[in-house]
């Protein structure tokens, strides 16, 4: 997930992977925690998406480009929404 990340954020160099692979750590948690998202696949296309888009929102947030995290935020709390009402990444449907 590390280079997908990366890509998606158009970073080549490993100077932000620690930082990289917390965010990765943390969108995990969010989704868990906040969400009650079970299906934390990686493989989850729209799984990805919500970890590429929380990681672009906090790198952008970290590195002083607040327009462009505002943007981002906004949208993994729209995808986080999907995945809330969803019974294939959520057991509120058993």
């Amino acid at each position: 997930m590390l280079e997908k990340v990366k890509a998606s954020l158009g970073i080549t160099s490993q100077a932000f992977d620690e930082e990289i692979t917390d965010n990765i750590a943390a969108a995990l948690d969010d989704l868990g925690l906040t969400a009650d998202v079970t299906n934390l696949d990686e493989a989850e296309p729209l799984i990805q998406r919500a970890i590429k888009t929380y990681c672009a929102w906090v790198h952008n947030a970290n590195h002083g480009n607040m327009d462009f995290a505002e943007s981002f935020k906004r949208s993994y709390d729209e995808i986080k929404s999907t995945l809330i009402t969803s019974s294939h990444f959520t057991t509120w449907g058993e």
